[in-house]
């Protein structure tokens, strides 16, 4: 059975999505750490899980009937921090809904037993990555002395979350979810 590699996240809208973009070119030019290029700028809401090919639509359905009962929230990005020695990221507010919404999102998705979600529970810490894995100790210092200082405060509203499908190379939006306007 062919299992395929997704994940649940929050994509920020243009044009900060791009203004994030061109953080994440500057980590991987000045300091030689790729890899967070494999994917769009996103704030992970449920790990990377496998899903077999039979199972997909009833992911999709799953996720349609939950975006139908939610509204639209804010989401506020402020400045940048670090998950040492490997991570750099731009961190972000968490808010109750925020907070709320990738919960009972992640416990959906870990009830149900189609979908390999089989991670340890921890605690939700919201963040967009600009460097990680391939970021050596010794660059991360040196990013970490370039980003600690700067500033950095834009907000959006999360009006929909996005399934993500690895293709073996690179993560790319599989689906989206309009949260309900009403």
């Amino acid at each position: 059975m062919n299992h395929e590699l997704y994940f649940i996240a929050l994509i920020p809208p243009e044009p900060l999505r791009e203004q994030i973009q061109n953080l994440k070119l500057e980590v991987a030019e000045q300091f030689d750490s790729s890899h967070s290029l494999n994917a769009p700028p996103h704030i992970t809401l449920v790990s990377p899980f496998r899903v077999s090919y039979d199972k997909i639509s009833s992911l999709q359905s799953l996720l349609e009937v939950y975006a139908q009962g939610h509204s639209p929230f804010q989401v506020q990005l402020k400045d940048f921090a670090t998950f040492p020695p490997r991570v750099i990221f731009i961190d972000v507010k968490i808010s109750e809904t925020l907070q709320q919404f990738q919960q009972k999102l992640e416990l959906m998705i870990r009830a149900d037993h189609d979908f390999g979600y089989n991670y340890q529970e921890r605690p939700f810490h919201p963040h967009v990555t600009l460097a990680f894995k391939d970021l050596s100790k010794e660059n991360f210092y040196n990013a970490w002395d370039e980003f600690k200082n700067r500033d950095m405060e834009e907000d959006f509203t999360a009006d929909q979350f996005y399934l993500l499908k690895h293709n073996g190379e690179v993560w790319e939006v599989f689906s989206e979810y309009p949260l309900n306007k009403e």
